[in-house]
């Protein structure tokens, strides 16, 4: 038990900005616990990003373009911006439009190209949109959203570390690739289903979209697989970072068009 903590903290000193000062050990027990407690990462990042939301709703005057925008900005400062860096990297390089060892060797680049700007600008204007207009229709659906969509985005590399080949031997997406074994599935199958129930019990509303989500996440690993192979040779680690953020920015929309239909 001590292992798999010790991973759920590794898990949030890698991927967030909480100060977790501990040196931490990455034999393949804490790697295995880091792998499954990756949706939590998503899920206090979204819970931050509600709080704020819920304050400035609740205390303030702020308008629904405003709530949106601080809930996009809190949850990508959560993260440390890592996995937009890997959205960015991922864009130059697949704009790049050259052979695959030159993209791989554009990822590595430390430099960020026109193309990585505007991939991200696209990607942060796309979700702030679907932030409001899911705000719009209700604060209710908005907050699930925020709970309910980043669990699911990290969701998906599990499915990478299982089936997709790595690009490289090397770096972080081989290190968590290692840790991986059959079981982690049914742990992560077994957290989905429990969240998931826990949410549909809080508003039973909502699992029509929570489960139309989950059904375009599992669609989404395979075109997220598809696109990685053909343009990257595997799975890199900017490139499940851009899985997450381009994953999570996809799912506002099913989550927005879902919410649309069982609002009416």
């Amino acid at each position: 038990m001590k292992a798999w903590v010790q991973g759920f903290l590794l898990a949030f000193q890698f991927f967030s900005i909480l100060p977790v000062r501990r040196e931490l050990p990455m034999e393949e027990r804490q790697l295995k616990g880091a792998v499954v407690s990756l949706p939590w990462v998503g899920l206090a990042a979204g819970g931050c990003a509600l709080a704020v939301s819920f304050l400035l709703d609740v205390y303030t005057p702020m308008s629904v373009g405003g709530i949106a925008l601080a809930a996009l900005i809190i949850s990508s400062v959560f993260t440390g911006g890592i996995h937009l860096d890997g959205w960015m990297d991922t864009g130059d390089a697949y704009f790049s439009y050259q052979s695959i060892d030159k993209r791989l060797e554009i990822m590595s680049d430390p430099r960020t190209g026109a193309f990585g700007v505007l991939s991200v600008l696209l990607l942060l204007s796309v979700r702030f949109l679907f932030l409001m207009e899911t705000l719009h229709v209700s604060f209710a659906a908005f907050a699930f959203g925020l709970l309910v969509l980043p669990w699911i985005s990290r969701g998906i590399l599990l499915y990478h570390f299982a089936w997709t080949p790595p690009a490289k031997q090397v770096g972080l997406c081989v290190l968590f690739q290692s840790a991986y074994e059959k079981k982690l599935m049914i742990i992560s199958l077994m957290q989905n289903i429990i969240l998931t129930a826990l949410f549909i019990a809080g508003y039973h509303l909502f699992w029509i979209p929570v489960f139309l989500s989950l059904s375009a996440a599992f669609l989404m690993y395979w075109l997220f697989r598809y696109l990685s192979i053909r343009s990257f040779g595997g799975m890199t680690g900017d490139v499940l970072g851009a899985t997450v953020e381009g994953g999570e920015t996809l799912l506002w929309i099913v989550w927005w068009i879902s919410i649309l239909s069982v609002m009416d």
